[in-house]
């Protein structure tokens, strides 16, 4: 009788036992940057349920960790066996993390706009830590999506075909702009359609974080060449930025093809570098032009290989050509034109023909 009565002690003690684990260690960061308290502060109750809008967040944040791709009614699963009030505050259940209460802080986050309040969170956490803002990197890419989305338009993107950065042509999508701090942070997010063009979203990504920022801040903005377009640069306004210029430019055209003086690189002797002063776009700026001379060796011996399997192709269809019989002289000119065609790194330096009468 006394085992029976142990082993029922044991099982309730086991019924009672609830995890925190490292959710403990999300909430914890949570309170203590007091993003609860700006979350409140932007997304006030609007309708009644128990629990405020940033309980339901956390939630959310905690859901992602390890329980995503579920239906919206089993939420509160998530939570069972979990220390529900030591994570989010004293009288709080798993039931009233149903599936309403999420429901509704989803329409309140889009009634807000999601990109603001990632935004104004990011900074509000980077006030209350030292995370230095110094090189801003901004990309774009493309997110493909399963489905027909026949009449997928809503106000602010549309789901269609555009240019695939994964090579799925065949599938819609939408375009995800981030932009990151040197050391990999999120700090600006949106969508946009998926016939988006780059040189358009970054820019608007660049000013749309740029109004957040405080004036005073001396940050640097970095992109590809895809931001580089006199527009872009015109309707930045006065930042500092730096970008790849694209080689379709005729002044960049001109600097690759030059007879130029490199430098040596002092802090790295793999690289030379030439640098000089343009006026592109009405805005005055520094190009620097980059050697690596580890890759030159490489692109040489490439080159060498490349030139010697065309030689022996070219020597192959050569001695066919000399062999071969023409009607005429004018038509052994056109096969001698042809050949050259075919061959445009091998130059005759003399064309012999010699007559036969049959």
């Amino acid at each position: 009788m006394a085992d029976k009565n142990n082993s029922r002690l044991v099982e309730s003690s086991i019924k009672r036992t609830r995890f925190l684990g490292h959710l403990g260690l999300i909430a914890g960061v949570f309170r203590e940057l007091e993003v609860d308290k700006l979350i409140d502060e932007k997304l006030p109750k609007e309708r009644d349920h128990k629990i405020p809008h940033s309980v339901c967040i956390l939630a959310m944040v905690l859901n992602g960790l390890g329980f995503i791709g579920q239906r919206l009614y089993l939420f509160p699963d998530f939570f069972r066996n979990i220390s529900i009030e030591r994570l989010f505050g004293e009288g709080v259940t798993r039931e009233d993390l149903n599936q309403y209460a999420i429901g509704e802080t989803l329409d309140r986050i889009v009634k807000y706009g999601p990109t603001k309040l990632f935004t104004e969170i990011v900074l509000h956490i980077m006030n209350r830590l030292p995370i230095p803002v110094h090189c801003l990197h901004a990309d774009t890419t493309s997110v493909s999506v399963y489905g027909d989305y026949q009449d997928e338009e809503t106000e602010s993107i549309d789901i269609t075909f555009g240019i695939p950065k994964n090579g799925r042509w065949d599938l819609k999508q939408f375009v995800l702009s981030l932009i990151v701090n040197q050391h990999g942070i999120p700090l600006f997010m949106n969508t946009h359609s998926g016939n988006a063009s780059d040189k358009s979203t970054i820019l608007e990504a660049i000013k749309s974080l740029k109004s957040a920022l405080s004036p005073e801040s001396k940050v640097y903005y970095v992109a590809d060449s895809s931001f580089y377009t006199d527009n872009n640069i015109n309707n930045i306004g006065k930042s500092f930025w730096i970008s790849r210029v694209p080689a379709t430019i005729n002044e960049a055209k001109e600097l690759l093809t030059a007879n130029l003086n490199l430098k040596p690189l002092k802090s790295d002797e793999r690289y030379s570098f030439y640098q000089t002063f343009v006026d592109y776009g009405g805005v005055k700026q520094k190009w620097v032009l980059l050697l690596s001379h580890k890759m030159k060796e490489k692109k040489e011996i490439t080159l060498r290989k490349k030139l010697q399997n065309e030689l022996e192709k070219a020597e192959k269809s050569l001695k066919k050509l000399v062999g071969e019989d023409f009607f005429c002289e004018e038509d052994a000119l056109k096969a001698a034109e042809k050949w050259t065609a075919d061959f445009p790194s091998i130059v005759f330096e003399k064309v012999d023909l010699k007559t036969v009468k049959k």
